[in-house]
Parts: C-alpha cells; sequence; structure tokens
C-alpha cells in the first residue's frame, strides 16, 4: 500500500503536521508499505525517511485549472501517484492526521475491495452557506456520467483509500465532477470533498476511518503546540528514529481532542477589542 500526504508551499504548519503523520504510520509499517510525500519543499524531509516527489510551484497551478480552484491540484496529485504506480492500492491522508488503530485493518478493507473516507458528514442539502449553495446548483444535474441526487451524501475527504483496480474510475469521475461543478458556478470550498465522496459512492463499497485515523481539523492550533514541541525536543536530542517514533504514545494521541467547540461570539469580540486596543509601541534592534 501507498501512503501518500501532499505538502506545498512554505507555511510550516503543513510541514509538521506531515511530520506527525508519518511518524504515527511508520510505528506499525510492513514491507509492502511506502511513505510517499509530493510537495514543493522535499528539503522539509530530508530527516523523514520517506519518498518525496518533487512538484514545481507552477505544477502545482496547472493542476489547479481553469478556475484556479486549490484542491483541484489535490485530486490531480493523487492522480500523479496513481500514474506512476497504478498497480498499488492509494491510502491519501491530510497533513493533520494521526494514526491510533491498526493498519493492517485499513489495509484489509482495501484487499477487500472496500474505499476508505474519513467519515460520513451528511447530505449538503441539510447543510448551510456555500455547501448548501453548491447543491442548490449541482442537484439533479448530470455529470460525469452521474446524476446528482439524494444518496449522493458528503463524506470527509481528509483520507481517501482508493483500491487499485478502482482508482483510475474513481480519479477520473472526482475530477470531472469537480470541474463540472466548476463549471456550473459553484464554488464552496468541499467541491473536491463532494466530487471524490459522489465518485466513491459510485464506485466502491464505502467505510469510515475514523475507528483507525484521528483527524484533527477541529483542533488545529492545540495539536500543533504537540507537534512543535515533539520536533524541538527531537531536534535538540538528536533523537534517532526508534526514539522519535516512541516519544509518539498512545496516551500523547489520546490526551488532546480533535475537536472544539469553539464560539463564534468570542472570536468576534476578540477581533473587537484587538482592534479597540491595537499593539502599538514597537522596538526594535
Amino acid at each position: 500500500m501507498n501512503i501518500l500526504y501532499t505538502a506545498f508551499g512554505d507555511n510550516i504548519s503543513y510541514h509538521l503536521q506531515a511530520y506527525l503523520s508519518i511518524r504515527s504510520f511508520q510505528k506499525q509499517l510492513t514491507a509492502g508499505d511506502r511513505i510517499f510525500v509530493l510537495t514543493t519543499r522535499p528539503e522539509y524531509y530530508r530527516h523523514a525517511r520517506v519518498e518525496c516527489i518533487t512538484v514545481s510551484d507552477s505544477q502545482i497551478e496547472e493542476w489547479k485549472g481553469k478556475h484556479h480552484f486549490p484542491l483541484r491540484a489535490k485530486i490531480k496529485a493523487i492522480e500523479h501517484m496513481y500514474q506512476l504506480h497504478p498497480d498499488d492500492h492509494i491510502f491519501y491522508t491530510d497533513t493533520d492526521t494521526f494514526l491510533y488503530g491498526s493498519l493492517e485493518e485499513l489495509l484489509r478493507r482495501l484487499d477487500s475491495g472496500f474505499g476508505l473516507m474519513y467519515q460520513i458528514e451528511g447530505h449538503p442539502k441539510d447543510m448551510k452557506g456555500p455547501t448548501l449553495r453548491m447543491w442548490k446548483l449541482a442537484k439533479g444535474h448530470t455529470i460525469g456520467g452521474i446524476t446528482l441526487g439524494e444518496k449522493h451524501i458528503m463524506w470527509n475527504s481528509g483520507v481517501l483509500g482508493i483500491p487499485a483496480d478502482k482508482a483510475r474510475q474513481v480519479l477520473d469521475t472526482a475530477l470531472a465532477l469537480c470541474d463540472g461543478m466548476l463549471d456550473s458556478g459553484a464554488t464552496a470550498f468541499i467541491l473536491e470533498q463532494y466530487g471524490f465522496s459522489v465518485s466513491m459512492i459510485e464506485h466502491t463499497d464505502l467505510k469510515a476511518t475514523s475507528d483507525h485515523i484521528g483527524h484533527y481539523w477541529g483542533n488545529k492550533p492545540e495539536w500543533e503546540e504537540i507537534l512543535r514541541d515533539l520536533l524541538v525536543r527531537a531536534c535538540m536530542k538528536e533523537s534517532t528514529l526508534d526514539e522519535e517514533l516512541a516519544a509518539i504514545t498512545d496516551e500523547l494521541l489520546r490526551s488532546t481532542p480533535i475537536r472544539v467547540h469553539k464560539s463564534s461570539t468570542a472570536a468576534k469580540l476578540h477581533k473587537k477589542i484587538d482592534r479597540l486596543f491595537p499593539k502599538r509601541d514597537f522596538i526594535y534592534i
């Protein structure tokens, strides 16, 4: 199984997140598993013991397509992985994830022909904002040979496990759906996610991976503090790989919430206070 991450640009947060996720998977790798990072910054992974697939910033821009949609590049990146290794299962995971369950069980599901995504989020018709507007534009339309309807619920695409024999169909359909919805005027950030959800529903029998993967998109600041602490300590102590892996304990992974509800009113008040009492009197050397 090929485990794939994408990490583009200089935002160090993404690369920090990838580092923890990579280490959590390396604790359970078997001889047949390989970890790849498709990145524009391979120098950040010299110590990670992974295989880097280097792409240019201009290639990422091309992958965004005529509508310059950032997450279209994610579909194209996974397609690129498929083109390099068409006979292998693809297990894509966002950088803000970690493995706490069994990698062997996830591979068993792929070997049995199941498609994998993180978890069900619901139907877009029951959501709000850009997602609901996307659905109103797309519902009943036929894109890529698929008529969008009630059975096409939304799954979280932070994890995507695609069986090798289904990869070509899944990727072609996901890309067609993404491009078709963009052409229709939809602008929701989750277009890629919905495209993958529909494609995986059509071509595979889907199973969730949230029973084995943690996805902390709902509490990134707290997790990034943990990541920095782990990486700085490892660097200062010149830790070996075994020592780094040992530091990622089950207790560590379970002691911090992956999602925290934050009051929108509190956020608005903080912004207002920052405007009323801005920082001042800056002193430089």
